[in-house]
């Protein structure tokens, strides 16, 4: 058998399984929930979405998550380019850790800033009653809710989108093309208007994509602030709850909805013009500050930012070691222990919530590697015709909020079918796992991606022509070239199942109960300590998973 009908011949016999996972847990939970929505007993009906455009609060709901997502892309685009063009365009005392404080953020679930900023900025959280205490006043100067509540939370939670994307894209712009602009008479500020900005399109397109689809879809800030202020993705956890799973569908459909409208519309934005570079110079530089009073300005900016990221960070670390039932009425907390983690690495029952989380993250992430990694494969690598349908499937989840496929899989396997093998999933300790694995699939295929982009196919050729065999050439040389893109991918999909809120409480059992559900149960049950000290564990898992993934590789950028 040669090697190439032999590489044809693997390749068939894997794309049936795979077809088999992608089609039967993203395709099908899509298509059933559309046909939940449209149809009963009697036919074709309209009458769920009927439902939902006249029932008050849903309309509510549906036109505030499309406020908090423009919203959230404003605020945050604002915040995230300021502070982008502040590190990278002036030399400054403390630059770097200015830089480091930035990107923490990335490092606190949502789960857990949520429940931080709660401690610290509510009614009755720590700023709060110090800056009342401070000037004396008789009520709370603010609290953390409502629609200011939920932005808030964004804009420390999501400005790293922009942060990131534009300053990539500055350290990119050629000087010569300012320096031209300059020469014909244009001012900063149309250089600014017509050369930078211009070329910052694709980056402010890419972070307001990233900020929208993740604002429209946040569940923790929503549910836990939101108060009175409904949106979509707390509607479908109401719906399943009350038992009414045709208009959670429904609106699971609608919210998905305003996530690929946007979508498409900034992709057709981003496509009127053309933003490839054709010169080839130096890049911008950055500008030294050397004037004293400059200094000054630069260093009480720089300050403000660094103590505005860190102080969660602190009040998280700070509060987890309040001894249990010791801060109730108090303003301040005034006992510490370490009791708290004591429990934590001593009693099973303590420890369970993250061993489920670790558990099913490690699951959902190996059966993501196997899937994604062919997947990836077989849309670079081969000519198949088959792969268009792949790329398409591997790529849906990245288009859904996490709350519609969350929804999607409980409607999909709450009864058997024939890709369960005639198993009921939902209600069961594979549904959560299952539903962790679509949300991070495609961030695997996506770094996969970049990494077996940079094989060329010549190398492969070479191999075969020194006598390898087809299979001892992806073994040697295919897998370890892809491997940092699978293991960066992986990395990262892990630390999100881990921290993940949005599908846990829509679909945890007693039998799984995540950690991110216990932070919560313990919160309300009035043991803060321990609430920060498991939100402490995730942050350091965390911070030490996002720092090895750097090392391995960098992940493929999310175009559509």
């Amino acid at each position: 058998m040669s090697g190439k009908t032999k590489k044809n011949l693997l390749t068939g016999l894997a794309l049936i399984p795979l077809l088999w996972i992608l089609i039967g847990f993203i395709l099908y939970p899509a298509l059933n929930t559309l046909a939940i929505s449209l149809f009963t007993e009697k036919g074709f009906v309209l009458d769920y979405y009927q439902q939902f455009f006249t029932y008050t609060k849903n309309m509510e709901a549906f036109g505030n998550t499309i406020l908090i997502g423009f919203a959230t892309v404003l605020i945050c685009g604002v915040i995230g380019t300021a502070l982008a063009f502040f590190t990278n365009a002036f030399e400054f005392p403390g630059k770097r850790l200015v830089n480091l404080m930035l990107l923490s953020p990335i490092m606190l679930p949502g789960v857990v800033t949520t429940l931080v900023f709660m401690q610290l900025y509510s009614e009755s959280g720590l700023v709060t009653k110090t800056v009342q205490l401070l000037f004396s006043m008789n009520e709370p100067p603010f609290e953390l809710k409502g629609f200011w509540g939920i932005m808030f939370i964004h804009a420390y939670t999501q400005y790293i989108f922009f942060y990131v994307n534009i300053s990539a894209g500055l350290k990119r712009i050629d000087y010569s093309l300012i320096e031209a602009a300059k020469n014909m008479g244009a001012s900063n500020w149309n250089v600014f208007r017509t050369v930078i900005l211009p070329l910052m399109t694709p980056a402010l397109v890419a972070a307001s994509i990233l900020t929208f689809m993740t604002a429209v879809g946040s569940f923790a800030a929503p549910a836990l602030v939101g108060g009175s202020f409904r949106v979509m993705s707390v509607q479908i956890l109401m719906s399943k709850v009350n038992n009414f799973i045709e208009l959670a569908a429904v609106q699971g459909i609608m919210l998905s909805l305003i996530s690929i409208l946007f979508l498409l519309f900034m992709r057709w934005y981003e496509s009127r013009k053309d933003y490839t570079i054709s010169t080839k110079g130096r890049v911008v530089g950055t500008i030294k500050i050397e004037k004293a009073w400059m200094k000054w300005i630069f260093g009480i900016l720089s300050g403000t930012v660094v103590l505005m990221i860190i102080l969660p960070v602190f009040a998280l670390i700070l509060l987890s070691f309040v001894k249990q039932g010791t801060w109730i009425a108090e303003i301040y907390p005034t006992q510490f222990s370490l009791e708290n983690y004591t429990a934590f690495f001593t009693e099973p029952r303590v420890m369970q919530p993250f061993i489920n989380s670790f558990n099913m993250a490690v699951l959902s992430t190996a059966l993501a590697v196997v899937v994604g990694s062919i997947s990836s494969y077989i849309i670079i690598k081969t000519k198949l015709k088959v792969k268009w349908l792949i790329e398409v499937l591997v790529l849906l989840p990245w288009a859904l909020p996490a709350s519609t496929v969350a929804i999607n899989m409980v409607i999909g396997f709450n009864v058997p079918t024939v890709f369960t093998f005639n198993q009921v999933l939902a209600g069961s300790y594979w549904i959560l796992p299952l539903t962790y694995f679509v949300g991070m699939l495609t961030l695997i295929v996506r770094s996969t991606n970049a990494s077996l982009l940079q094989l060329h196919s010549s190398i492969e050729e070479a191999s075969r022509s020194l006598g390898a065999s087809w299979f001892a050439t992806f073994r040697k040389i295919v897998i370890p070239i892809a491997m940092p893109g699978i293991m960066a991918g992986a990395l990262l999909g892990f630390v999100g199942a881990l921290g993940d809120y949005t599908s846990s409480a829509l679909m945890y059992t007693v039998h799984n109960v995540p950690i991110s559900v216990e932070m919560i149960s313990k919160m309300y049950n009035f043991n803060i300590g321990l609430s920060m000290t498991y939100g402490v564990i995730q942050v350091v898992i965390t911070a030490a998973i996002i720092l090895l993934s750097q090392k391995l590789g960098k992940i493929g950028d999310f175009k559509f």
